[in-house]
């Protein structure tokens, strides 16, 4: 049975009665980094869509659930992201940011994320899994977020 929030709190990711902050979805083989990546969308605002631990899972929930913005790691198993990025662009409206270890500043896999249509790219603080993730990238993450899709607060009707 899940919590119904106290009279006059919204639930995370409404803005106002039948008004829902942009969903996201989050895209990392790590369920750690999932886990950590869903805290910080949730906290900077905006709605968690879902959730994928790969790119084909990736493509199948961008499809499936139409998220405004795409939180996509590179390294995964079954599928990159970088081979998924441009699938997710073609059967959604998602802007892609990508949070990863192995695209830091001036790398290959940074040009070919934005060559492939990131919005952005951020690089995980410390390696693949990163404890320390919303201390270190948090606010970079979440001004790439804001930057590929303006600010949360301007929601959508809900369905």
């Amino acid at each position: 049975m899940t919590a119904e929030p106290a009279p006059g709190v919204l639930a995370p990711g409404v803005l106002a009665p039948g008004v829902l902050a942009p969903g996201v979805l989050v895209v990392d083989d790590s369920s750690m980094m999932r886990t950590l990546l869903s805290r910080l969308v949730e906290g900077g605002g905006w709605r968690l869509a879902g959730t994928a631990a790969n790119g084909r899972e990736a493509i199948e929930r961008a499809t499936a659930l139409q998220p405004a913005l795409c939180l996509l790691d590179l390294e995964m198993p079954v599928m990159g992201g970088l081979d998924a990025l441009p699938a997710i662009r073609a059967v959604s409206p998602a802007a892609v940011v990508v949070v990863s270890s192995v695209a830091g500043a001036g790398s290959p896999e940074r040009l070919a994320c934005l060559m492939a249509g990131a919005a952005a790219v951020v690089s995980k603080p410390s390696g693949a899994v990163s404890a320390d993730l919303m201390e270190r990238s948090g606010r970079a993450i979440l001004d790439a977020m804001r930057a590929a899709l303006g600010d949360p607060s301007a929601g959508t009707e809900a369905p």
